[in-house]
């Protein structure tokens, strides 16, 4: 490597040495002595003007033409000096082969002293002139230090040796492998013209001769600081350099501005104005210019200290300065002037990228191999850079490679893009009245008049507004689409600078052990939007461009790579979309919808990146443009500050009263959580810890149990209150739509409810359809409900009598009655239905229809009564674990007094045995075995019944006001017929019974005592007389056995009324009929009926005729209780009338003459009138007269 540095330097100094000639004194040294006087006059003239100049230069080009006209008052002398010169440059170099006379330029007249004053450094050795050359570069402000001759002598040298034929046998000799390669340049033949060294520079990524690359690097320095010293350049920019005043001088001639990084920098700030040869050339030198910043010489000059400053550790070469400057563009650090050269830098590479050759080359194989080469003639008005990024985002998302070195270049330039928006020429022009509008105070200084005006605050402002802003400029709007899905900050949020600035505590926080890039930690911030230590500012900025990742499915983070198969083979994805292309309404949401409704085929990573994309959708309502486009006007009325994040609850809240476009829209959102509860973000993250308690076993993909158990345990005393609200808002929200079903439910009740319930709209009448059914299969004994379905309607029914909102049919029909009777009770824990059961004699009577249809499959299928089977739990389990549910009931009341029945319990079951005894419709048993009794000695009672028939849906749909003017319009449309029928069946049954001369069958006399014994748990179970004797009970039998206290009244005729001495003649009546229902009878000859009277047939009396017969035999207890109630049998008559006069005498045994009797008495009595009738008669006459 030094052998060839060493080589390299020597030929370098021997072609600098044959170039550098002195002004020799030839024959015509009066004309030479003649043109040093003239040039020593100019020089003290135009010195002045000139440095004047060169600083009004730096600080505005409007100056220039002020600086122009000084200068041109010399133009005369100037053109015969020129004159002179371009002579002796002739001479020079048509001798300069065989000239012997060679002078370095640290020797020369001219050079000397500036040589030793600012690149010596005090070293006596003489510098060659590559190390002059290098050192007037790097100098600072060297137009003003160096004198005018030596840098008129350093032109003249650069320039006739890179148009010395030598120069170019130097190029053949070090690239000649190269150049016989490289067709373009094999075919110069014009020697001396520098054609052949344009060409290896523009061909530089081709090399392959490390010697050739190496020449031709370090012949950048010596060519490329003087533009004039291009081939090209002068004649094709010079009409611009006029027009624009770009002209930068340094030397005496006029005609020729020759400082190239002043004059490259003015033409390419306004590289959009210039003629198309010369925007060619300048785009080619800052193509050449993007390996090294030394060689952007205004930018090298502007940036020298800011360099060393912030990229002091960054070596030069392959643009790595370039990327550290582009990097600290906004810090605060960096000075105005290297600022804008940067700026300028920038642009030019958005307006051309084969302007930065290390994105060139970095991605030179994947833009060859997929056909991403920028036409700069394109008709596409968007920019090159954005053309370039948007083919290479689309060859990486179609599953192509993309190599390291290539995404990092486009990290760069994506950065690069999203951090200043003036970067991007269409921004400025459609978003103009956007900024204005709404970002005013980012935009009123403009995008160079402030660091903190910068670094992407007014992109990210502009995207806040299209958030927000539905009047939002369309034109705006597809730039900005265009230029994030360039970016593509979900692929990467180092690609927006002010995201990741804003995010970055969060991520040390919550991502820290993410590794970035591949959407790793823009997934992590969107896991944990709503996580406690998300930052307010965070959550802004990722909303911001959230919104347009969910509005493109493109954009959406790992969906392609993880589905692409199943988009193309299940949602027929087309083999040419294109990122360039801009998306249409339909297609918002279209595949990620198809992808859900097909989750059951999708591969298992496919399913899983669905699940969790979701899972972030549902976070926020601004990560679903389906819903948030479509329910604006709804969302206006639920958007309230205090609960941020729950616009979706407010909306499923009000879900009957919406838009139709947006209620389809909260359906299909609303069907998805219902099949997934996961799905829902509000749920899961204020059930999480319970979930952990509580639901620990349940395992991954069992959702429907997940959201089963927590509504289980919702009532638990370690349940946290947001989880209970959650669950209570699934629950209720599920009830409003027959596409809420859950997933289960479909599975195991699809056929009943398409066969019966297919016209039913949701799912509360859904759920009563089949609970109907069910209620018939139990009470008729068919079988329309499906084992595995009725297990499942069962849990249904379970939650749905927990609280009134999850019955909304009867919430709505007793609304009125709620706010009447039930004010004080919450809803939950079915508080507010078990105070409508206790007032339901008094509720209205649609009220009371409906009531009756829930109370009747309590009784009848008590698993399904929430109240009962909670506040009996423990009994349940201990006492009644081995019965049927539907036997529950009957399981509980045989326990009804053990003393380890809790209080509550124990009110419940007498609430529903009284409702059991109250209504022979709700008696399965009675009704079925007593059917042929009723019909024969009670048909009188049974009207037609009066269930409901009115349709739920229709009912749900009215508003409460409409109810309200229903009711005022038609008081007695919904009249019940008879609210007591089913409690007179059940009556009649029972006085018959206690009629010893009627016989029951013995099936109806069984279930007869069980209700007759069930009635004696409690006085209030007997429905008519405890309303009967209320007054008594409530008087004078307090805190004592009440039944026993009002047969001992009626015994001592203290009993005023007389619907109370009836009942309890009746009740006196069954107790004679049956020692069991006697309690305490039934207690004290317990033994000797067991002894005695077991084989007798219970009913009639039978039983305790025969206690009766045995006398002495029975034991003391008994024969005293015995004695006690024929007593009180004697208090009471058997014959109520003449009926039962009949009767009583047909079954004596001398009937025949107690009827013979009762024939002559009456025999005698019609003689009597016969006889004494015309006396009455004569009487009545004399009277009158």
């Amino acid at each position: 490597m030094r052998l060839r540095h060493f080589s390299f330097l020597c030929l370098c100094i021997l072609f600098m040495s044959s170039f550098a000639q002195r002004r020799v004194a030839n024959d015509d040294d009066d004309e030479a002595d003649d043109e040093n006087d003239v040039n020593q006059n100019n020089r003290k003239q135009q010195q002045p003007s000139i440095n004047n100049e060169k600083s009004q230069n730096r600080i505005s080009s409007n100056n220039i033409e002020n600086t122009r006209r000084v200068a041109s008052q010399n133009s005369d002398q100037q053109q015969s000096v020129n004159s002179n010169r371009a002579l002796q440059q002739q001479r020079s170099g048509n001798q300069g082969q065989s000239s012997s006379s060679v002078m370095p330029l640290a020797k020369s007249d001219e050079c000397q002293a500036d040589v030793q004053r600012y690149c010596s450094k005090g070293s006596k050795q003489t510098l060659s002139n590559l190390k002059v050359l290098q050192c007037v570069d790097e100098l600072d402000n060297a137009v003003n230090l160096i004198s005018k001759p030596c840098q008129n002598l350093i032109y003249d040298f650069k320039y006739n040796m890179t148009h010395d034929p030598r120069f170019d046998d130097a190029a053949e000799k070090q690239c000649k492998k190269d150049i016989k390669l490289l067709e373009e340049c094999d075919n110069i033949n014009k020697r001396g013209s520098g054609r052949l060294v344009s060409c290896l520079y523009d061909q530089l990524p081709n090399i392959t001769e490390s010697s050739c690359r190496y020449f031709i690097n370090q012949m950048q320095a010596v060519v490329f600081s003087d533009w004039r010293l291009t081939e090209y350049f002068s004649d094709a920019c010079h009409s611009d350099v006029t027009k624009l005043s770009c002209g930068r001088l340094d030397d005496e001639n006029n005609a020729i501005p020759h400082e190239q990084g002043a004059v490259i920098a003015c033409l390419s700030q306004n590289y959009g104005r210039l003629d198309a040869r010369c925007k060619k050339e300048i785009f080619r030198l800052a193509e050449v210019q993007s390996n090294d910043y030394h060689l952007d010489r205004a930018l090298f000059y502007a940036c020298r200290d800011d360099r060393e400053r912030l990229c002091s550790q960054v070596s030069s070469g392959n643009g790595r300065v370039y990327r550290c400057l582009y990097d600290q563009k906004f810090n605060s650090m960096m000075s105005p002037a290297c600022r804008k050269e940067v700026h300028r830098r920038q642009s030019l590479v958005v307006a051309d990228v084969k302007m930065d050759a290390p994105l060139i080359r970095a991605c030179n194989n994947e833009m060859r191999e997929h056909k991403c080469t920028i036409n700069s003639d394109d008709k596409d008005n968007r920019s090159s850079l954005v053309k370039l990024l948007l083919c290479l985002e689309d060859t990486m998302k179609k599953g192509n490679h993309i190599q390291d070195e290539c995404r990092r270049e486009m990290l760069v330039h994506r950065r690069m893009l999203m951090s200043d928006y003036e970067l991007s020429p269409r921004i400025e022009s459609e978003c103009k009245n956007e900024m204005i509008k709404h970002c005013p105070s980012v935009f009123q200084q403009g995008a160079s008049g402030s660091v903190d005006q910068r670094g992407g605050k007014m992109i990210h402002c502009l995207l806040n507004a299209a958030r927000k802003d539905k009047s939002f400029g369309s034109q705006c709007l597809s730039v900005l689409k265009s230029l994030i899905r360039a970016v593509d900050p979900g692929s990467d949020i180092r690609s927006d600078p002010l995201l990741e600035t804003a995010c970055q505590s969060v991520i040390d926080t919550l991502c820290s052990r993410i590794k970035p890039g591949d959407s790793n930690v823009i997934m992590c911030l969107l896991d944990n939007l709503k996580n406690s230590r998300m930052s307010e500012d965070c959550e802004e900025r990722l909303m911001e461009v959230a919104y347009f990742m969910a509005r493109d499915w493109r954009l959406t983070p790992k969906l392609l790579r993880s589905c692409r198969t199943n988009l193309v083979n299940l949602c027929e994805l087309p083999t040419d979309w294109s990122m360039s292309t801009e998306l249409n309404d339909a297609e918002v949401g279209m595949y990620l919808g198809c992808l859900y409704q097909k989750r059951q085929q999708l591969e298992s990573d496919c399913r899983s990146e669905l699940k969790r994309l979701m899972h972030i959708r549902t976070q926020s309502i601004g990560l679903m443009p389906e819903i948030e486009d479509n329910c604006m006007e709804d969302l206006a009325t639920c958007k309230n500050p205090g609960i941020k994040g729950e616009e979706m609850n407010c909306l499923q809240k009000k879900y009957n009263k919406l838009e139709e476009k947006c209620k389809n829209a909260v359906r299909n959102f609303t069907e998805i959580t219902m099949s997934d509860p996961t799905l829902d973000f509000l749920l899961m993250k204020a059930c999480e810890p319970m979930i952990q308690l509580f639901c620990a076993n349940i395992e991954s993909g069992n959702e429907n149990y997940l959201i089963r158990c927590l509504i289980r345990h919702k009532n638990e005393q370690k349940m946290n209150f947001q989880c209970k609200v959650g669950i209570d808002h699934h629950q209720i929200t599920s009830m409003k739509d027959e596409a809420f079903l859950s997933q289960q439910f479909r599975k195991k009740c699809g056929l009943e409810v398409n066969e019966h319930c297919k016209t039913k709209k949701t799912k509360a009448t859904v759920i009563q359809c089949l609970a109907d059914l069910m209620l018939a299969d139990v009470l008729k004994q068919k079988n329309q409900i499906r084992e595995e379905c009725r297990d499942e309607l069962k849990f249904e029914l379970l939650q749905r009598s927990e609280n009134i909102e999850f019955d909304p049919i009867l919430a709505k029909v007793c609304h009125k009655d709620i706010r009447k009777f039930c004010a004080d009770h919450t809803p939950g824990n079915a508080e507010i239905l078990d105070c409508l059961k206790d007032n339901r004699n008094q509720v209205s009577p649609a009220c009371y229809v409906k009531l009756r249809q829930r109370e009747k499959l309590d009784v009848v299928l008590p698993e399904n009564d929430y109240s009962l089977m909670t506040k009996c739990d423990s009994v349940i389990q201990k006492q009644c674990g081995n019965e049927k549910k539907q036997n529950i009931l009957s399981c509980l009341r045989r326990n009804a007094n053990q003393d380890s029945m809790p209080v509550v319990c124990r009110r419940i079951l007498y609430h529903r045995l009284m409702i059991l005894n109250s209504n022979a419709n709700f008696n399965k048993g009675l009704i079925e075995n007593c059917q042929k009794d009723i019909a024969n000695l009670c048909g009188e009672e049974v009207i037609e019944d009066d269930d409901d028939n009115d349709d739920e849906d229709d009912i749900l749909k009215k508003d409460d006001k409409d109810d309200d003017d229903d009711d005022d319009k038609n008081p007695n449309e919904n009249k019940i017929v008879d609210r007591d029928m089913g409690g007179r069946v059940i009556q009649c049954l029972r006085t018959k019974y206690a009629d010893t001369s009627v016989t029951l069958e013995s099936q109806c006399v069984t279930e007869l005592i069980d209700v007759i014994q069930t009635s004696k748990l409690d006085v209030k179970l007997d429905i008519k007389l405890y309303q009967s004797c209320r007054k008594e009970l409530n008087s004078q039998c307090t805190g004592i056995e009440q039944e026993d206290c009002l047969k001992l009244l009626y015994q001592k005729s203290q009993l005023e009324s007389d619907d109370c001495r009836e009942q309890v003649k009746r009740i006196i009546r069954e107790g004679r009929a049956d020692i069991h229902v006697d309690r305490a009878l039934a207690f004290a000859c317990q033994a000797d009926v067991l002894k005695y009277c077991n084989d007798i047939p219970i009913g009639s009396g039978k039983q305790l005729q025969c206690l009766l017969n045995m006398g002495n035999t029975v034991t003391t207890q008994c024969q005293n209780m015995l004695k006690q109630r024929q007593q009180l049998w004697g208090h009471i008559s058997n014959v109520d009338g003449v009926a039962s006069l009949t009767k009583e005498i047909t079954k004596s045994n001398n009937s025949f003459y107690l009827i013979s009797i009762i024939l002559l008495i009456l025999c005698v009595m019609f003689m009597a009138g016969c006889v004494c009738r015309p006396y009455v008669r004569y009487n009545r006459v004399r009277k009158y007269k």
